[in-house]
């Protein structure tokens, strides 16, 4: 099994990690992680994934086409300043979120829970 330990553990990772990467692009700084203990069941990581759904459509909404492409610099927790491409962070987090949806689907399967087609084009709101 992939290193996150539980189904609910990787849910949390996802939205950790969302959550992260948008704060990192609306601030230009790394954030400490969200409180694990605020997510310790199936309805309060629902109620995180939408509002963090909501903050993405608003950062994404307010996002000029020239900015994709423009090298942003984020600070870490360290102190160190790290240039990305606005638009490979973007990339990251698709690819990011489809390993570990994967791996998610792999351990609903092996419980007889299977989630069916995941594949990205299929996807809806």
């Amino acid at each position: 099994m992939y290193g996150y330990g539980s189904i609910l553990d990787l849910l949390f990772h996802l939205l950790n990690a969302d959550n992260a990467w948008r704060i990192g692009l609306e601030t230009g700084k790394q954030s400490k992680s969200i409180d694990q203990k605020e997510y310790a069941d199936l309805e309060s990581l629902r109620n995180g994934f939408e509002k963090e759904k909501q903050a993405w459509d608003k950062l994404l909404d307010g996002l000029e086409e020239e900015q994709i492409g423009e090298v942003i610099k984020l600070t870490n927790l360290r102190g160190n300043v790290i240039p990305f491409q606005y638009w490979r962070i973007l990339q990251h987090l698709i690819l990011h979120s489809m390993q570990h949806h994967s791996e998610l689907a792999q351990l609903l399967t092996a419980k007889d829970c299977s989630p069916g087609n995941i594949d990205f084009i299929f996807y809806s709101e």
